[in-house]
């Protein structure tokens, strides 16, 4: 799966971090260490202070802070250190809830550019689809007009043409329709897929991955890319042919985003989509490469790491910010090779089963066998 001239770049993006349990323990060391080095000499000098106004000592701090450091003062200096500590633990505790709210808030913000990122990008295929049978619904009525005109000048002599073209409107309108259905149909699949987006714990279920990746190449081909002409394989068969079965764990409002943000910007720019699959015993390995023009990787990558802002609205790679932070939902990774003039490859790489599937799973087996085990020794 990997290119055979370099190794492929890791792409990531800038991501609110968690909290630090830090700050406590930063305040309790600086806290005893204030204690000590501060308020215990502190107030040694106060106390020499008033023993020589009030008592008439004689006015020595060098030898009354010695005094306060000889063993029998280092009780009082323990108290010191505990009292600093206790109330450099407060103000740390203090710190990070403050530092959780601050990181609470980012991330909010956070998910509210992906989820309007994410519908921007919806429905923009969506009206780029529907923009596209439009116009060639116009020209279409336009031949259709002309066609009248010779019609009532020829006697309708052209019929045949005039079918055809009629034909063609007419299958130019069934595809429209089928397109406003297929928009009402996002809109209702809108709110799982934003609870999907926002939830720290995708669907995940196990389904059949060779069909819902040829679903949404068809997708892509009839909606925004229908006046293409592209050429699309998949493990170097055309979509259709029937492929092994590949059945895994995944979330299928997470990776249509993720496999259409990716599929489209290679057919974007290529009209050769080569696309291979390698299982492996924990992970699946999607390779998309496209005959494009090719990118540069390291500006792409500190473009994505930059933060996001609302002059880059436009920017296409708001569909790779969304897509990788969807695969980091999934536990999964997006890599990417190019080079100038010989098109890009992006590898998706995704976890057979998560984590905590397979601790579920492990939990059940040894459930199971507990039980057996039970009525094994009970009779």
């Amino acid at each position: 799966m990997k290119p055979e001239q370099d190794e492929p770049t890791v792409l990531s993006i800038a991501a609110p971090k968690g909290s630090s349990p830090v700050y406590p323990w930063v305040g309790l060391l600086l806290g005893a260490g204030a204690g000590v080095l501060l308020g215990y000499p502190l107030v040694l000098v106060i106390n020499h202070f008033h023993d020589h106004f009030i008592c008439g000592l004689p006015l020595t701090l060098s030898q009354a802070i010695l005094r306060g450091l000889t063993p029998r003062m280092w009780p009082f200096m323990l108290l010191y250190a505990l009292s600093g500590g206790l109330a450099g633990l407060i103000v740390g505790l203090v710190f990070r809830r403050i530092q959780e709210n601050r990181l609470r808030l980012d991330n909010l913000h956070h998910e509210f550019e992906l989820q309007v990122t994410t519908l921007r990008h919806h429905y923009k295929n969506l009206a780029l689809g529907i923009q596209g049978f439009s116009n060639r619904l116009k020209k279409k009525t336009t031949n259709l007009e002309d066609y009248f005109l010779a019609c009532a000048r020829d006697d309708c002599r052209i019929y045949d043409k005039f079918y055809n073209d009629f034909k063609s409107l007419q299958q130019s309108v069934e595809i429209l329709e089928g397109t406003s259905q297929r928009l009402t149909h996002t809109l209702g699949q809108e709110l799982l897929f934003l609870r999907a987006l926002t939830s720290n714990t995708p669907a995940l279920e196990p389904r059949e991955f060779y069909a819902f990746l040829e679903r949404c190449l068809q997708d892509l081909m009839d909606l925004r890319f229908r006046e293409k002409p592209l050429r699309v394989e998949i493990n170097g068969r055309p979509p259709g042919e029937p492929q092994e079965s590949l059945i895994f764990f995944f979330d299928p409002h997470i990776m249509e985003v993720i496999l259409q943000n990716i599929l489209s910007n290679a057919m974007k720019h290529g009209d050769h989509i080569q696309i291979r699959v390698l299982e492996k015993p924990d992970k699946v390995f999607l390779e998309i490469k496209d005959n494009g023009p090719g990118l540069d990787i390291k500006e792409l990558n500190r473009r994505l790491l930059a933060p996001t802002r609302s002059l880059d609205a436009e920017s296409t790679h708001l569909g790779l910010k969304v897509s990788l932070h969807l695969l980091e939902k999934c536990q999964g990774r997006l890599l990417a090779f190019s080079e100038p003039g010989q098109g890009a490859v992006f590898i998706l790489e995704i976890p057979k089963q998560p984590v905590e599937v397979w601790a579920n799973q492990k939990r059940n087996r040894l459930g199971k066998f507990r039980r057996a085990w039970g009525k094994r020794a009970s009779s």
